[in-house]
């Protein structure tokens, strides 16, 4: 069965989405409000750090070139306070031709246009499409300037490093440069949300990406098709002017053949130049991808960044799940363990962490069912990346292994048993979460009273 929608039902629906436009405006004012709250707070941190190195270094040079620590205002604390007040400013343009190019902000601000020349806005008045496009520009200003921050730092990286080579400097400027890395890795978080989208702005677009006549707009008028020229404007423009200005291969060998000469040793001569260039971009390469397979920072080889450093305390938190259960015996009935659990991110391959956990029992058969309170426990835990999906872990646990009826068991801690643990963890992907497989071996189970079995397989699930 196929269904038709029409030009009609489609501004229907945009109307819908675009009912509340307030709601829209306020929304992108939050954002931009705490981005920037963010970003001026981050700044003002890792800049006093990068000053801080830098006066580390100022006293290492001591009195050996004071000249050239004045030339380049080494430690200098005014410096980066004319840094901190230009960072405050999203207007201001720190460094010339930064502006980056923004998807999301080109793709609404085409999106708004079209729809207001095309009247699809009925509920939207002048005032309040000149706040959208405005708050569109002032997010768009605020990724420029995280761009004109990174480049700040890095000029003034190359710099030290230039006036610096071979200086006794050593670890000072190391860490210098890897402040230097984390603030530019924090940079492109913000930048990173500051392109992420609200879902009435996806759904809004997703409409237009149906309708021909957006697709031709966006086509001509926004600023990617002034960049670049799309597919759908090809049929209205001369191939030939595609490539002008661009050398080719045989243009090159045309010149070179004008003013060397066109005999052999010159082809030549040009053949073994092409090949020795090939040769080094290829060396050029492998080192680049090796750097990054290996997650290194290209300007400090051999410094893995920690990309967890620079999230928030809340987005370095892992909430888990798992389960186990124990078959009946002579001392206990059938049980489940149900275990919720707090992990924090050290870096991408450990966690450290807290649980607890709960065991009800079922009784000792499918005809003798009878939910019981059979335990408790509470645990700490560390998980390390062994190698692709596989994770060492352990930790220690304390169970409280009788029936109770109370949580007055709480105060009774030396009747709680203890438990050693350390195995292999597998983990797996299911749906939105992680799911997790453990198998691991307790070596305190022959001190248990009734003894446990030493084995214990988990099954569990791990949410962000």
């Amino acid at each position: 069965m196929f269904v038709f929608v029409t030009q009609a039902q489609e501004t229907t629906r945009l109307d819908r989405l675009i009912a509340f436009p307030d709601k829209l405006n306020r929304s992108l004012q939050e954002q931009q409000q705490k981005v920037q709250v963010g970003l001026d707070r981050q700044t003002e941190r890792y800049f006093q750090k990068l000053l801080r190195q830098e006066k580390r270094i100022k006293r290492k040079l001591g009195k050996s070139d004071s000249s050239l620590a004045a030339s380049i205002n080494l430690g200098s604390d005014s410096l980066y306070q004319s840094y901190l007040q230009l960072a405050r400013d999203p207007g201001q343009t720190i460094i010339s031709g930064s502006n980056v190019y923004s998807g999301r902000m080109d793709s609404m601000a085409t999106a708004l246009k079209f729809m207001q020349q095309q009247q699809l806005l009925k509920g939207l008045n002048a005032d309040q499409y000149k706040q959208l496009v405005g708050q569109y520009g002032k997010l768009n200003g605020q990724l420029t300037q995280t761009e004109q921050l990174r480049q700040l730092v890095q000029q003034r990286k190359a710099l030290l490093k230039e006036k610096l080579q071979g200086l006794p400097v050593g670890r000072a400027f190391t860490r210098y440069k890897k402040q230097a890395i984390y603030y530019q890795q924090q940079l492109n978080e913000y930048k990173a949300a500051l392109e992420n989208p609200a879902i009435m702005e996806r759904k809004a677009l997703e409409v237009l990406s149906k309708v021909p006549a957006f697709r031709k707009y966006f086509d001509r008028f926004s600023q990617l098709g002034s960049m670049f020229r799309l597919p759908g404007q090809l049929d209205d423009q001369d191939p030939a002017t595609l490539i002008a200005g661009l050398q080719t291969r045989q243009s090159v060998l045309a010149d070179l053949t004008n003013r060397l000469g066109g005999s052999v040793n010159t082809q030549q001569a040009v053949a073994s130049g092409l090949q020795q260039g090939q040769s080094q971009l290829s060396s050029l390469k492998e080192q680049l991808n090796r750097v990054l397979q290996n997650g290194e920072s290209t300007d400090l080889p051999g410094f893995t960044p920690n990309q967890q450093k620079t999230k928030k305390f809340i987005q370095r938190i892992e909430v888990g799940t798992n389960h186990q259960s124990t078959r009946a015996n002579g001392y206990f009935p059938t049980t489940s363990d149900l275990g919720l659990s707090l992990g924090y991110k050290l870096n991408n391959k450990s966690v450290i962490g807290v649980g607890a956990s709960y065991k009800v029992g079922w009784g000792e058969s499918i005809r003798k069912v009878r939910i019981t309170h059979e335990g408790m426990g509470i645990r700490t835990f560390i998980d390390m990346k062994l190698k692709g999906s596989f994770w060492v872990s352990g930790g220690g646990e304390w169970n409280y292994r009788t029936r109770f009826e109370s949580l007055t068991i709480l105060k009774t801690f030396n009747q709680w048993q203890q438990s050693a643990l350390l195995g292999v963890q597998k983990r797996y992907r299911v749906s939105k979460a992680r799911g997790t497989a453990s198998l691991l071996y307790d070596f305190l189970w022959q001190q248990q009273i009734p003894r446990t079995q030493p084995l214990l397989f988990r099954i569990g699930y791990q949410f962000k």
